[in-house]
């Protein structure tokens, strides 16, 4: 693919040498990308289609839910360029279908790779270089499962912290108040990042401001305040863990299902006295996309 965005081919480079694969694939798969404009909160694949299309993310931000049953759901990640979303699906009678659904938080654009034809290029890899590949998808994926487990025994203040910490690392820019996190994420957003309501995480907000630890930016953009070490209880994050999110693997997927209704259950009692639950809608209609030239 002729003129891809700076920030992608960088973090696509970085991605692929930290799986110890050559350059060469990195040129592969860039010579094979169909992009696709997606405009701001548009849908860009629901839970149950297709997944025989997988999805780089070129520009933009898109955003990536699991639904859990009815119309409640959980934001398990947040996409960035250089990213591979659509990934993880289950088979059944119809084929393979996405487990999650995806929706633009930006305005973006996204690479259209066939599985078919990724799987051509990874036949071409060498034995040594798949047996190495493996071990770190089961490295990247054991340290993300033990990170979700120990997230449903956290106090939704220590969630908070995480998910932020979390974001400053991946999107964090550096600012003269501190880390600000470029991507604009709403309350409701957070809610559903921690598996609480809006009004609990608007007070706890509130909290951390008030000790000097957040502060508002513009459009809805958060500050995180420098700090010597982070909270004991809060492991800090790293590269294998950050990366295990663009490896495919439907058991730890299950286990998102699984912490996000333990949570709910465990701390209904909780959440009744900050106010009722404010979860949105599942999306009710899918968008248009254009293929740009």
């Amino acid at each position: 693919m002729k003129g891809c965005p700076t920030e992608f081919c960088a973090q696509l480079s970085q991605t692929l040498a930290a799986y110890e694969l050559s350059s060469d694939v990195a040129a592969e798969i860039e010579a094979h990308l169909i992009p696709v404009t997606f405009e701001k909160r548009a849908v860009v694949f629901l839970r149950g289609t297709s997944a025989d299309v997988l999805f780089w993310v070129l520009k933009g931000f898109v955003k990536l839910y699991l639904p859990i049953g009815g119309d409640n759901r959980t934001l398990v990640d947040l996409a960035r360029p250089g990213d591979l979303i659509g990934f993880v699906n289950e088979m059944d009678s119809r084929g393979r279908r996405q487990v999650l659904e995806a929706q633009a938080l930006t305005r973006c654009s996204l690479g259209l790779l066939s599985r078919e034809l990724l799987a051509q290029l990874l036949r071409k890899i060498d034995h040594e270089t798949l047996v190495r590949l493996l071990e770190h998808f089961n490295a990247a994926w054991s340290m993300l499962f033990a990170r979700q487990a120990a997230f449903i025994g956290y106090s939704f203040r220590e969630r908070l912290e995480q998910v932020f910490y979390d974001l400053g690392e991946r999107f964090g820019a550096s600012d003269k108040r501190g880390t600000l996190l470029v991507p604009e994420l709403s309350q409701e957003d957070l809610a559903e990042m921690i598996g609480s309501s809006r009004p609990v995480v608007s007070k706890l907000i509130v909290d951390m401001s008030n000790e000097g630890l957040l502060e508002r930016g513009e459009r809805r953009r958060f500050i995180l305040r420098p700090r010597a070490h982070r909270p004991t209880s809060i492991p800090p994050g790293d590269h294998q863990t950050r990366m295990a999110l663009n490896v495919t693997s439907k058991q730890v997927v299950g286990a998102f299902a699984s912490s996000s209704s333990a949570i709910r259950a465990r701390t209904h009692a909780q959440e009744l006295s900050a106010g009722p639950r404010n979860y949105r809608s599942t999306l009710s209609s899918r968008p248009g996309s254009s293929v740009s030239n």
